[in-house]
């Protein structure tokens, strides 16, 4: 007769758990703890379009004011109005202020771009263009150049930054020829610009999503982008971009309620 068994009543051992199964774990475990209104009101300004560096600035801005918690993101909320129809509650102007802040604590680059109006090249009406090249002489070009107004901008900001940021005369001038109605997350195309030829290949063509975009643009030509989508290096010092007479605004078409 053997030796009799032991049986040990009580919790039974917990299963050993592979690598995979705890880093599993790990994740399921940060995914649920809540995000802060700190890291909401961030998260909210970048979906707006914005990079992390501005998000994080205007936060901190608001901070400093003396808001915090709850109260600091329905603040950036209500400020940021109906802004994906481009109707503000005072957000652009405190985006405005800190993107320009960073810029001149960075020490970026000022570069020149020239803009060419409509009225200063053979610009086509709507439904007259369908991504058509731009076709004109030497002597035209210059001519087109002849009328044209610049602006000077800072690297790193985007070509609708400048529009609606941007210091000086030709900035605002560049700011009332296109509208930026969506706040450059690039769900609309009111922005539409089209680069010149000889920068084209410098700028680069749009991805698929933009180039969705330009489809419902006015008079689109086969250089066209979106402003948004256009963001200013060192190289493109000298750039010509030509405005079209006109912008397709699909967001008018669509009825918000109050």
């Amino acid at each position: 007769m053997g030796s009799p068994r032991i049986i040990l009543m009580g919790r039974r051992p917990p299963p050993s758990r592979s690598p995979l199964q705890i880093r599993r774990g790990l994740a399921r475990s940060s995914a649920s703890e809540p995000e802060s209104p700190v890291t909401k009101a961030q998260n909210f300004v970048m979906r707006m379009g914005h990079d992390a560096d501005v998000a994080h600035g205007v936060v901190q801005a608001l901070q400093q004011s003396g808001l915090s918690g709850t109260a600091l993101l329905s603040t950036v909320q209500t400020m940021a109005g109906r802004w994906e129809v481009g109707e503000d509650a005072g957000l652009e102007a405190l985006v405005e202020a800190v993107t320009l802040d960073l810029a001149r604590k960075q020490g970026r680059q000022a570069i020149t771009v020239t803009c060419l109006p409509a009225h200063a090249w053979a610009s086509t009406e709507q439904d007259q263009a369908d991504f058509t090249p731009i076709v004109e002489t030497p002597a035209q070009r210059q001519q087109a150049l002849s009328k044209g107004f610049t602006i000077q901008a800072m690297t790193g900001l985007t070509l609708t930054d400048v529009a609606k940021f941007g210091d000086g005369p030709g900035a605002a001038e560049l700011g009332a020829s296109i509208e930026c109605a969506c706040a450059g997350i690039m769900a609309c195309s009111t922005c539409h610009v089209v680069i010149d030829p000889e920068w084209y290949e410098q700028v680069g063509e749009p991805c698929d999503a933009e180039q969705d975009m330009l489809d419902l643009a006015y008079a689109p030509r086969k250089t066209s982008r979106l402003a948004c989508q256009i963001q200013l290096t060192p190289e493109l010092d000298g750039l010509v971009i030509r405005l079209p007479k006109g912008a397709n605004n699909l967001m008018d078409d669509i009825p918000f309620q109050d």
